[in-house]
């Protein structure tokens, strides 16, 4: 027999997170990391975000830096133009980890920055860190 969904009380919202990058074995990799306690939506198409986020606000955003068409540094702005995004956390989550892209990425915007192939515990921690400071502020 089902429960009455209507009658059980709602459970907490999962945070949601939105990750951008042009490779569909790391998205996957990333909801698999997720999806216990996050609602992971992915895009392989960075030309989408703007339209996505006209629908949905992500608690956080996970971003490849090099991707055909925008780059996740280009990203930065548009997510940014939105008022409820000028302080939303993002990771970067990329293959480039040099200094010179960790310091870029930190001056226009990110709170952290992961290289892959990515450890699914820190990724986890990360996430979890930079939601949970975002709540608390």
């Amino acid at each position: 027999m089902e429960p009455d969904t209507e009658q059980a009380p709602k459970a907490e919202r999962k945070p949601f997170v939105l990750a951008v990058d042009d490779a569909p074995v790391i998205l996957k990799g990333i909801t698999f990391a997720l999806k216990k306690d996050y609602e992971v939506f992915t895009l392989t198409d960075p030309t989408m975000v703007e339209k996505v986020l006209r629908q949905v606000t992500p608690d956080i955003f996970l971003l490849d830096y090099r991707m055909p068409e925008l780059s996740g540094f280009e990203l930065i702005s548009i997510i940014r133009s939105f008022e409820k995004h000028k302080d939303t956390p993002i990771i970067f989550l990329t293959s480039m980890g040099t200094n010179d892209h960790v310091a870029e990425a930190i001056k226009l915007g990110a709170c952290d920055y992961m290289t892959k192939p990515f450890k699914e515990d820190v990724l986890r921690e990360k996430v979890a860190k930079h939601i949970a400071r975002t709540k608390s502020s």
